[in-house]
């Protein structure tokens, strides 16, 4: 029997069939208007269209590196119809940071917004490799490849197909221990199937009218806003968060969900209160977070403001994505546990050996999805670590109760999360280690009140040498992306070490949290 062949073999194919059934639905309320499901197909059709006339193959990488726009998901989807492979990449990266990401990933493309074309300007300054073909966003009249004129004059319809599910779609790059971000790169199976399961897990329909206020390059934003338009609802995209501003989208546009990072969350609990009222939100069912453990006071601040609406969070890695789910209810238990394992989704508690262990006890989390990402963009060294067979791991301490209820013990090794964003101290360290007042440095995390932690650098200076925390922030400027600089000092005669020479870095931290 001769099988037919895929009617979806990508993600953009079910926005496309969104599209078909209701094509005047508003698929994106943003900043300056709205687009319609019929205008977000054809752009991200002529889109594809247009890089494959420029000579772009199935398979060849195109960066994606702007503010929120609705062009950004318009584009993410062309790349997906055309077979590229998207690498989105971190507006607030810095020139240096930048070119990494490009050189790694190959990148043949790159699709930015015209406030960033500096970042080009810098590299070349630099004699560092800018990719052949650079489209802007806005820049009317300025730039000659401008995303507007490009899919202007590009034929419509749907492009030719020379890509199948296993094929990559897209390369997350997390930050690294080497100092040095890894490409996780995502098959059309991939996405296709966990933003399905996560789509059903949060209950997501054609009547959803979800609000993203965070940075779609982010994959957390990127897939609420993904896995929206897969079923035909709307999103209500803007280009950077403010609490006050999304209180009155919430009400405007009848909001029915959200995904939220625990400080946007906060601030979103604190500008309802300080109003005097309850918000009249009779849409709002929920709100969902990930990114770091709820303080009480935040959730008892939420059941207060939206006494109707239901919270959750959510725990993963960029690797495997979201692998648990905690419902309001289990979030208000006393344990604080993570939740269960996600729909379509396995967590195991394995020992150094790769041996499961029973309930109860403590390893290292291990997940296992339907269809596992296709490890690291040319680093399989970094992927046989972090794999066991089936399973995967980010490396977090922890253990699953009797109920099946998964509770963190101790983060991936070093990892800073501070708002939300993963931080790798080793980031930070190569670049301060060139300081020339510097002897030793090693980067912890401490307490935040706003962003949950932040790094703190702790630094033995040189003979007769004494530094500040301005100075320590200034010499990074231009060398890492500002939401990883170090925001307090510590300055001590030696680092801790093991009998072996290795940092304790453990010991440092602890004795910042345990005040």
């Amino acid at each position: 029997m001769v099988s037919p062949a895929p009617h979806v073999s990508c993600l953009a194919d079910l926005v496309r069939i969104a599209a078909a059934r209701n094509p005047s639905a508003t698929a994106i309320e943003h900043d300056h208007g709205s687009l319609s499901y019929a205008e977000l197909v054809d752009g991200a059709q002529r889109l594809a269209n247009a890089l494959l006339a420029r000579g772009l193959r199935a398979g060849d990488r195109v960066a994606l590196f702007a503010h929120n726009r609705p062009e950004y998901l318009q584009s993410y989807l062309g790349l997906q119809l055309a077979g590229l492979v998207a690498v989105p990449a971190n507006y607030r990266l810095t020139p240096p940071e930048l070119s990494y990401l490009l050189d790694n990933s190959g990148a043949r493309a790159v699709l930015l917004g015209e406030e960033l074309l500096g970042h080009l300007d810098a590299l070349r300054a630099n004699g560092q490799r800018v990719p052949d073909l650079v489209v802007v966003y806005g820049a009317a009249g300025v730039h000659e490849n401008t995303f507007a004129r490009l899919v202007a004059a590009a034929p419509a319809g749907v492009p030719p197909r020379a890509f199948g599910l296993n094929d990559p779609a897209a390369i997350f790059y997390t930050s690294g221990t080497t100092g040095f971000p890894k490409g996780a790169v995502m098959s059309h199976a991939v996405i296709l199937t966990r933003f399905s399961s996560w789509g059903w897990r949060y209950g997501i329909t054609e009547e959803e009218v979800t609000l993203v206020p965070g940075p779609v390059f982010h994959q957390s934003f990127g897939s609420i806003s993904l896995i929206t338009l897969c079923v035909g609802g709307t999103v209500v995209l803007r280009r950077e968060f403010s609490a006050e501003r999304s209180l009155q989208d919430l009400q405007r546009f009848g909001v029915t969900w959200s995904f939220l990072v625990p400080t946007m969350l906060g601030d979103l609990v604190k500008a309802a209160a300080a109003s005097g009222r309850t918000p009249e939100l009779p849409r709002l069912r929920g709100l969902m977070s990930s990114g770091s453990r709820l303080q009480l006071s935040m959730i008892e601040g939420f059941e207060h403001c939206f006494p109707q609406a239901r919270l959750a969070d959510t725990y993963g890695w960029t690797e495997s994505g979201w692998i648990t789910y905690c419902r309001h209810e289990d979030i208000l238990a006393s344990d604080r546990s993570l939740g269960r394992a996600s729909f379509g989704c396995e967590i195991a508690i394995l020992d150094e050996s790769g041996r499961e262990m029973p309930r109860g006890e403590s390893g290292v989390i291990h997940a296992c999805n339907p269809v596992p990402f296709l490890g690291y963009h040319e680093n399989p060294e970094a992927t046989r670590a972090m794999r066991i067979g089936r399973w995967e791991t980010g490396g977090d301490i922890g253990f699953i109760d009797e109920r099946g209820f998964l509770h963190i013990l101790d983060r991936k090794k070093d990892m800073i999360v501070s708002g939300g964003e993963n931080i790798y101290p080793a980031e930070i360290e190569r670049v301060l280690a060139e300081h020339p007042k510097i002897l030793e440095v090693a980067v912890v995390g401490v307490p935040d009140e706003k962003w949950g932690e932040s790094p703190r650098a702790c630094v033995v200076p040189r003979d007769g040498q004494s530094l500040s925390i301005e100075e320590i922030t200034g010499y990074c400027e231009g060398k890492i992306a500002r939401y990883k600089y170090p925001r307090s000092l510590f300055t001590l005669d030696a680092l801790p070490r093991n009998s072996m020479g290795k940092v304790l870095r453990r010991e440092l931290r602890e004795q910042f949290w345990n005040v």
